[in-house]
């Protein structure tokens, strides 16, 4: 996809963009990166769960008319960000596993058995959590056989870590084809995914996604060599992406087909907006919740929930218009710092299956294959939901 001509003054610069490294050798904008998405994922689901519920009077009720326009105006920015909260997180996640998908399969097969153990594991604990709070609005596993339903084909909101587990294996069938024919395939497949038969837009996510996926996974270099110039045009970026979101939705396209066209600008957009977020003062704080991304991932969902059993926050008239306002990234912050300090007391005492696959024991005398350690959550899940 072409970039847009630098911004007016960029002629100065006669080399790209130094992209931050990490000490390690790891680039800092791609931590940082993870971070934001991660924060947009979990702020997401505090405005489309819990903001709506809260700002009624009385939980169930009719919301007061003062705060009606907050709360479509913080339902239309999330749903604006979607071109580029998940789509850049796939992005990321094939980037951090690029190194891998061309590794014979003993030494990558931990990359798609680590996130579907994971899956597994989470599906079976927020099937029983969610089969007893029943505030939060999701998709839940109503009995066993939605139970092993949603084995084969995800639909809860733990999609992300089985799109990870099918993504991986895909890319890695497909690493030896030419990258562009293949990207264009599944853009075609992310384009057309909303006519297939299901309402279950969870289920449409897993199949849309890949493209962007692949997008890291088998042309890593091209991703980096977007984000270096994209981070000189955020502006025009930013503007021709505004104009998407709000054109494409009119014109009758289906979802996933704004989705997509949005998405080609909207990548590129959050690429460039990370590499300057890398530069200032926010990168060391958004670069440590990047790299913790799995324990917010499964845990949020569940603290939203315990947080519609509080009393609500939020009052009414133009007092309560500004803490409905504020509601959704004051309760963003708590419940990414709680699943943070939740997943610390879970290692502190042993649960470390939890968030990791559990490893074989190395007999003695059996020298460990190079390679085969391969992903740990945290590489796995480069980008969590």
């Amino acid at each position: 996809m072409p970039l847009p001509p630098p911004t007016a003054g960029a002629g100065r610069e006669t080399a790209p963009r130094a992209l931050p490294p990490r000490p390690e050798g790891r680039l800092l904008w791609v931590d940082v990166a993870k971070g934001a998405c991660i924060l947009l994922v979990v702020l997401h689901h505090a405005v489309v769960k819990d903001l709506p519920l809260q700002a009624a009077p009385a939980l169930g009720s009719a919301m007061e008319p003062a705060l009606g326009p907050v709360v479509d105006a913080w339902l239309w920015v999330t749903m604006a960000l979607k071109p580029v909260r998940m789509p850049l997180f796939f992005v990321l996640s094939g980037l951090v596993a690029s190194g891998a998908v061309r590794r014979p399969w003993v030494q990558a097969r931990r990359r798609v058995l680590s996130p579907y153990y994971l899956y597994v594991v989470w599906l079976v604990l927020q099937g029983a959590f969610f089969s007893v709070e029943r505030l939060l609005p999701m998709n839940r596993t109503q009995d066993l056989g939605e139970l092993v339903a949603d084995l084969v084909l995800a639909s809860t909101g733990l999609w992300f870590l089985y799109a990870l587990a099918v993504y991986f294996a895909l890319a890695r069938l497909l690493a030896g084809l030419p990258v562009l024919p293949v990207l264009a395939v599944s853009a075609v497949v992310s384009a057309c995914a909303g006519l297939l038969p299901t309402d279950d837009w969870n289920r449409v996510s897993v199949v849309f996604h890949f493209t962007f996926f692949a997008l890291g996974a088998l042309a890593p270099e091209l991703v980096r060599r977007w984000a270096g110039p994209a981070s000189r045009a955020t502006r025009p970026l930013g503007l021709v992406y505004l104009a998407l979101v709000v054109v494409l939705p009119l014109l009758g396209l289906p979802r996933t087909t704004v989705m997509l066209l949005a998405g080609l600008v909207g990548v590129p957009l959050g690429l460039g907006v990370s590499v300057l977020l890398a530069e200032g003062r926010a990168a060391a704080g958004l670069a440590w919740v990047g790299r913790r991304t799995l324990p917010i991932y499964v845990l949020h969902a569940p603290l939203l929930a315990l947080a519609l059993h509080l009393p609500s926050p939020i009052g009414t008239g133009r007092l309560g218009a500004i803490e409905a306002a504020a509601y959704p990234v004051l309760l963003t912050a708590v419940a990414v710092t709680a699943a943070l300090a939740l997943h610390a007391l879970l290692r502190r005492v042993g649960a470390d299956m939890l968030f990791e696959l559990p490893r074989r024991p190395v007999r003695a005398g059996r020298a460990r294959v190079p390679g085969t350690g391969g992903a740990g959550p945290q590489a796995t899940v480069a980008a969590s939901s």
